[in-house]
């Protein structure tokens, strides 16, 4: 695992064109850099010549506004588009336009406010401290920890975000990737209740087009039933890369042959007490918390006549998506 970097606690200037870019950045072990080299073809090289691409493109964008330009950010682009500029500027795009269309789900990733804090505290999202075999960070939710009458939709979204704000600029995750983890168990219909089919749309084509890691494995545990429809509907609408890293899994006891269960919360088979990790969480959201609030200053106009914002637009679903790829069931 990588050495904590006090890079990570500063703010970065979110000026599109500065004097002096920040090249700060926590150096590479052994193990992440063979990843980096092995997966995303990674050299010197290639990352100094990647990142001027960058600065030049978003110093020349007629509509970008205000975007960091900083090398961890940056990267999470590069390395997790394994250097293909055109796609890492295409995704960049997409996350900034993310934020100006749907600031709801975006942005104001800040530990002190009620709502969010609140949501925190329940344990229904946080990221786990230790790191797999392969090097990947895992993310846990406990879905039945989410009242529906005290959070919304958008409290949703944001706390997931905070989560990747945590650690996307961290070289180990942008090298190695993410493992999601849901229990599920628990899952009530006034919480299915709380996001609408379009939202599904939406949120599944920033997944797809506008996030910038690499999401390796999802494992979804103790399914209900009456939740795959739903379930199925959203995978549809996912890319096929991401739909093939979807496992379903009746127990723990399945999912404990994917997913290594001591490094899930003591609770769930691991060894560290689900309350210990929520609380390190909190603290390094307090520490992060001016640069997750940065979030909120980087702009990009989106008019509507852009096609952002008529892909994104209240269009109707096609018919016929679900059932056109192996879909999630539960023995």
């Amino acid at each position: 695992m990588c050495a904590e970097n006090s890079y990570l606690f500063s703010v970065p200037s979110v000026e599109k064109a500065p004097e002096k870019y920040d090249d700060r950045v926590g150096e590479l072990n052994d193990f992440y850099r063979n990843i980096a080299v092995e997966q995303l073809r990674e050299d010197d090289t290639l990352r100094a010549q990647g990142l001027e691409q960058l600065r030049d493109w978003i110093a020349k964008h007629p509509h970008i506004q205000k975007c960091r330009t900083d090398a961890p950010f940056l990267l999470r682009f590069l390395r997790g588009k394994k250097y293909l500029i055109n796609t890492a500027t295409e995704t960049l795009e997409r996350y900034l336009v993310a934020r100006v269309m749907y600031p709801q789900w975006f942005t104001k990733l800040d530990i002190e406010e009620p709502q969010l804090a609140g949501l925190v505290d329940t344990g229904y999202l946080f990221p786990l401290p230790e790191r797999d075999s392969q090097g990947r960070a895992l993310v846990f939710n406990e879905t039945g920890q989410l009242d529906p009458s005290k959070f919304t939709a958008s409290d949703v979204a944001r706390i997931h975000m905070m989560v990747n704000e945590s650690f996307f600029d961290t070289n180990e995750v942008q090298c190695a990737g993410l493992v999601l983890v849901y229990d599920l168990s628990g899952m009530t219909m006034g919480q299915l209740s709380l996001v609408t089919l379009n939202e599904i749309r939406v949120l599944a084509s920033f997944m797809n087009k506008a996030f910038p890691l690499r999401i390796q494995e999802i494992h979804f545990v103790n399914t209900p039933g009456a939740t795959l429809q739903i379930a199925n509907f959203a995978l549809a609408l996912l890319s096929e890369k991401l739909r093939e890293r979807v496992f379903c899994h009746k127990n723990w006891d399945e999912c404990y042959t994917k997913v290594d269960k001591n490094l899930l919360p003591k609770e769930f088979g691991g060894k560290i007490p689900k309350a210990d990790m929520i609380d390190a969480f909190k603290k390094r959201c307090q520490k992060m918390r001016g640069r997750m609030l940065l979030v909120d200053e980087m702009d990009i106009e989106v008019t509507k006549d852009s096609k952002y914002w008529q892909e994104n637009s209240d269009i109707e679903l096609e018919s016929g998506a679900v059932g056109s790829f192996r879909q999630l069931t539960v023995d």
